[in-house]
């Protein structure tokens, strides 16, 4: 199998196969690197986004189906991860004042201090080790991709509303 230096890098030589294997690695690298860094505080990944997401609701917080459709998972698997990370400490659900069928999840009013010590366990893990040799300039164009990808595939998997014809 051939390499591809990022030196001699062109985009009509690499092949979707390819662009999918640097893909995947890549996720398996970012994964490790955050699991290291978030193992002392016994959550995973996806549980620190569903923490992180919930802080940035803001103390009211938000409803359980809001919270599935922005982390990209199912309300079954949410609902679990939630009722785990609430047994934790890390969360709590509250009334929803403006609709009494649906419960609010926000961040323990007692965690929001491990949060901020949480992001920089994790920044500082990743930027010791995999992004510790990025250009700042290409470490943000890396980021409005992925951002704008991200953008674009919402727009891709989201069903589309079908006229019905009568």
């Amino acid at each position: 199998m051939s390499t591809m230096s990022v030196d001699n890098l062109k985009l009509g030589n690499i092949s979707t196969y390819q662009a999918g294997v640097v893909q995947a690695a890549l996720h398996r690298s970012l994964q490790k690197i955050c699991d290291d860094a978030l193992r002392p505080f016994g959550i995973s990944k996806m549980q620190w986004m569903i923490i992180g997401t919930v802080s940035d609701a803001g103390p009211a917080g938000v409803r359980l189906s809001d919270l599935a459709e922005t982390v990209g998972t199912t309300i079954p698997y949410l609902t679990t991860t939630v009722n785990l990370l609430e047994s934790k400490g890390y969360l709590v659900r509250n009334d929803n004042t403006k609709d009494s069928r649906s419960k609010l999840v926000a961040v323990s009013p007692t965690i929001h201090h491990q949060i901020e010590e949480i992001e920089a366990a994790v920044r500082d893990g990743l930027r010791k080790s995999i992004y510790a040799d990025i250009d700042p300039a290409e470490f943000q164009i890396y980021m409005k991709v992925m951002y704008r990808l991200s953008e674009l595939g919402k727009q891709i998997t989201t069903p589309k509303p079908t006229a019905h014809k009568d």
